[in-house]
């Protein structure tokens, strides 16, 4: 044994600090250290606060018309400036937050709830299930998701209902073959063997047992899906099959003001601005939570 054993005080400040990196601090640390990632995240917050309380706090409302400001530009009354019918625009962004929010958060979720399940079907079960549901999501892939959007639309009908099933449709394969893809590696597991010899139940299997082995790849996905999905539905709204007037929808206020380029930027500046920061932030926000819970990742 060699004299310079270890101090008590020593060991017992390394067992503490052994103890407190849980998984789940773990990630947190990981995360905190990417800065672009930080900034996402607090951007994002931002949004969903004023997706709650942005018309309580707007100056103006949505539909208050002053035909004296009419493409007024940015000042102190109007900080972005009015549009072609003298509504304040600033106003109109901050209360239409919560409509590209919830339009890009209720398609991404429904997709991701189709496609877990579809997945978690396919790989578990193979065969014809498994046949079925690939060649269904291959058929989906061949088409660019705007290209489906437009289509799907087209079909059911104009409106944000229509758009977030369109956006849903090819969210969903997305999910499916990446859930699938950790189901089948997972399925022939210790513990997954283990729970089937003690006779839990197919469902038990899938939900409890799988189905959190596939949830850091489904929560990167989820994250960096909202983003494409929002960017989508102002795609629709923009070329008049999504929202509709007088929906403060940032595509059709983007829609809107594309008339009046060349007299009014602003009308087009600032929604522009506002999709392009959101989707953004939500790509840096999924980049950062794939690098923290990756565990294969480490740290340079």
């Amino acid at each position: 044994m060699s004299q310079k054993e270890m101090n008590p005080k020593d060991t017992k400040e390394s067992m503490q600090n052994e103890e407190i990196r849980t998984p789940v601090s773990e990630v947190i640390r990981k995360f905190v250290r990417q800065k672009n990632a930080v900034i996402a995240l607090a951007f994002v917050l931002l949004l969903v606060v004023f997706a709650i309380i942005g018309e309580s706090v707007a100056p103006y409302g949505i539909n208050e018309y002053d035909y004296s400001c009419i493409l007024q530009g940015p000042s102190a009354a109007h900080w972005l400036g009015t549009d072609e019918f003298g509504r304040d625009l600033f106003s109109r962004i901050l209360i239409g937050t919560r409509i590209s929010l919830s339009v890009g958060l209720s398609a991404v979720t429904v997709g991701m709830i189709c496609g877990t399940i579809l997945g978690l079907l396919g790989g578990y079960y193979r065969g014809m299930v498994d046949a079925v549901i690939m060649r269904i999501c291959d058929t989906l892939f061949a088409f660019p998701g705007i290209i489906l959007a437009i289509a799907i639309v087209a079909i059911l009908g104009s409106g944000l209902g229509n758009v977030v099933i369109a956006v849903a449709v090819f969210s969903t394969p997305t999910f499916a073959r990446l859930v699938r893809s950790r189901t089948l590696a997972l399925k022939n597991a210790v513990f997954v063997q283990a729970a089937r010899n003690l006779g839990a139940s197919d469902a038990r299997i899938l939900f409890y047992h799988i189905l959190p082995g596939a949830l850091p790849e489904i929560i990167v996905q989820y994250t960096m899906s909202i983003g494409s999905s929002i960017l989508t539905a102002s795609s629709l709204s923009f070329l008049g099959m999504g929202a509709q007037p007088p929906t403060p929808e940032w595509g059709l206020l983007l829609s809107n003001g594309r008339n009046y380029m060349m007299t009014a930027f602003h009308t087009t500046l600032f929604p522009g601005i506002a999709i392009f920061l959101t989707v953004l932030s939500f790509n840096l926000l999924g980049d950062g939570l794939r690098d923290a819970l990756d565990p294969k990742l480490t740290e340079g």
